[in-house]
C-alpha cells in the first residue's frame, strides 16, 4: 500500500482526440506557458505602441517643419522679383516729384500717381511695406545713414531727409532706407 495520494485527473469532455484525462500538473504547465506567452505578447505590444507613438511624434514634427518651410517659401518666393521692382518704384516716385516741380500737365501726373499707388497696393498685398523714416530716430536695422548734418532744429540722431525709400517684406528688411541723419558735434552742444 502506497501512502502517496494520486493526483486527480481532469476530464476534458470536449476533447475528441481520445485523451480524456489531463493531469493537474500538465494543466498547470499549460497555464504557465499561456501566461508566459501572454507576458511576451504584452511586452511586444507595449514596444509596438511605444514605436508607434514615436513614429507619430516624428511624423507630426515632419509635418510642422514642412508647413513652416512651405509658408516660408511662399512668403519669400517673390523676394527677388520684388527687389527688381523696387528701383522702378523709386524712378516712378522721382518722376512724380519732378513732374510736380516742373508743372507737367496735371493729367499725366495723376496717371503716374495712379499707377504708382496700384503697384504699391500689389506689393502691400504680397507683404511689402515702406519703412517710416522722417521724424523717426535713426535705427541701423532699418536705416542706412548716407550723410549727416548738424542742426539745432532737430534732435540728435533724428532722420532729417529720406534719400531712398526702404522696404520690409513681412518682418524682414528687404532694403534699408537711405537717410540723412542729424548729428550734433560734441563741441557744438557745449556752446
Amino acid at each position: 500500500m502506497n501512502n502517496q495520494k494520486e493526483e486527480p485527473k481532469v476530464v476534458n469532455k470536449n476533447d475528441t482526440s481520445g485523451c480524456d484525462e489531463i493531469s493537474l500538473e500538465e494543466l498547470k504547465n499549460i497555464c504557465e506557458e499561456y501566461r508566459n506567452n501572454a507576458e511576451e505578447y504584452q511586452k511586444k505590444s507595449e514596444e509596438y505602441l511605444k514605436n508607434l507613438k514615436s513614429l507619430k511624434a516624428e511624423f507630426e514634427n515632419y509635418r510642422k517643419r514642412e508647413r513652416q518651410f512651405r509658408d516660408s517659401f511662399i512668403k519669400s518666393s517673390n523676394r527677388d522679383l520684388i527687389l527688381k521692382i523696387l528701383p522702378v518704384m523709386d524712378d516712378m516716385d522721382n518722376a512724380i516729384l519732378e513732374s510736380k516741380k516742373n508743372e507737367v500737365h496735371q493729367s499725366y501726373v495723376e496717371g503716374a500717381e495712379l499707377i504708382y499707388r496700384k503697384l504699391l497696393n500689389i506689393l502691400e498685398k504680397e507683404g511689402v511695406r515702406q519703412i517710416t523714416t522722417l521724424g523717426e530716430k535713426f535705427d541701423p536695422k532699418y536705416h542706412e545713414a548716407m550723410m549727416t548734418i548738424s542742426s539745432p532744429d532737430y534732435e540728435d540722431y533724428a532722420i532729417v531727409d529720406e534719400l531712398r525709400k526702404g522696404y520690409m517684406l513681412n518682418e524682414e528688411v528687404l532694403r534699408a532706407a537711405q537717410v540723412s541723419v542729424n548729428r550734433w558735434d560734441k563741441n557744438e552742444k557745449e556752446r
